[in-house]
C-alpha cells in the first residue's frame, strides 16, 4: 500500500495550502468532486476525496484541480481509496481573469447546498431593447417613436423591479477580487471554511447586470477590524454566467491599465 506522507511545511507551494479544500475532475468529463489538500510541493500533490468518488479515476489518468487562483493538470500516480498522489503536468494561472474591484456584492450563508438555486444571470435596466423598423403600415414617424420610446421606458422599468425582486437593488459596495472561478472578498458575517453561501454581485457595466451565485468557503482570514476575509469557490457555475465574469474582468483590466498610464503621463 503507498504511503501517504505530508510534505516538510518549506516543500509546500505558496498557492495550495494544507488544508485548503478544492475542487477536481477527470479530464475530458464534466463531474468535479470536491477534495482536501494534504500535502503539495512544486512537482506532487496529495489530496483526499470528500464523499462520492469516480470509480474510473485511475494510476495514469489525469485529473484537472481546481483552485482559486488556478487549474493544475495532473496525472494520477497512486490511489488509496479516497486519497490520491498525483503528478503537476502544467498549471493554468487566470491573473489575466482576475481583477480588483469594488461593487455591490452580498454573501449569505445556507444550509443546504442541494437546496439552493441554480445560479442565473438578472438582466439590469437599460438594456438593449432591440431595432424596431417603421413598419409599411401607415403609422405617423412621430407616433411609432412615441411608441418606441414608450417600450424602452417599460423595459427598463421591468427590468429595474427584476434587479429589485431578486434583491440586487439593495446591496452595499464592497471591495472584491473577482475572477471566472471565484471570489475574495470582506465580509462581517461569520464563516468558516467548508460553509455554503449565495452570493449577489451586481457587475457595473451598462446594462448592470445581476449575478446570484453559489459557492464553497476555502480560506478564511480575521482582520483587524473584526471582519472576514473570504476565499470562495463558485459551484456549478454557468458557461454563460461564466463567460460574463471573464468579459467583465477583462474590460475592467482594461480600464484600469489605461487609467494608470495616463496619471503616468
Amino acid at each position: 500500500m503507498h504511503s501517504f506522507r505530508p510534505l516538510p511545511e518549506e516543500e509546500r507551494p505558496l498557492d495550495l495550502n494544507v488544508g485548503e479544500q478544492i475542487f477536481f475532475r477527470i479530464a475530458k468529463e464534466e463531474a468535479r468532486y470536491s477534495a482536501t489538500i494534504v500535502s503539495a510541493n512544486d512537482t506532487n500533490i496529495v489530496i483526499r476525496a470528500n464523499g462520492d468518488m469516480p470509480l474510473k479515476a485511475l494510476k495514469g489518468d489525469q485529473l484537472i484541480i481546481s483552485c482559486p487562483d488556478s487549474d493544475f493538470y495532473t496525472e494520477i500516480l497512486n490511489r488509496d481509496n479516497t486519497m490520491f498522489s498525483v503528478k503537476r503536468l502544467w498549471c493554468d494561472r487566470r491573473e489575466f481573469f482576475r481583477v480588483d474591484d469594488v461593487f455591490p456584492v452580498d454573501c449569505r450563508k445556507i444550509k443546504d447546498a442541494g437546496a439552493a438555486k441554480r445560479p442565473k444571470l438578472v438582466a439590469g435596466f437599460g438594456s438593449d431593447t432591440g431595432t424596431f423598423e417603421l413598419p409599411e403600415d401607415a403609422v405617423h414617424p412621430k407616433l411609432w417613436n412615441m411608441l418606441v420610446d414608450i417600450n424602452t421606458k417599460l423595459g427598463m422599468i421591468l427590468e429595474r423591479m427584476d434587479l429589485q425582486a431578486e434583491g440586487f437593488a439593495q446591496i452595499e459596495n464592497r471591495r472584491v477580487n473577482l475572477s471566472a472561478t471565484g471570489l475574495k472578498v470582506t465580509t462581517r458575517e461569520k464563516a468558516e471554511v467548508g460553509d455554503n453561501l449565495e452570493i449577489k454581485m451586481l457587475l457595473p457595466t451598462y446594462p448592470p447586470i445581476g449575478i446570484l451565485a453559489f459557492g464553497r468557503v476555502v480560506r478564511v482570514h480575521k482582520t483587524d477590524n473584526d471582519e472576514y476575509e473570504l476565499a470562495l469557490h463558485f459551484d456549478d457555475m454557468d458557461e454563460d454566467i461564466r463567460d460574463e465574469i471573464i468579459q467583465y474582468t477583462l474590460k475592467r483590466q482594461r480600464e484600469l491599465i489605461r487609467s494608470q498610464r495616463e496619471k503616468e503621463k
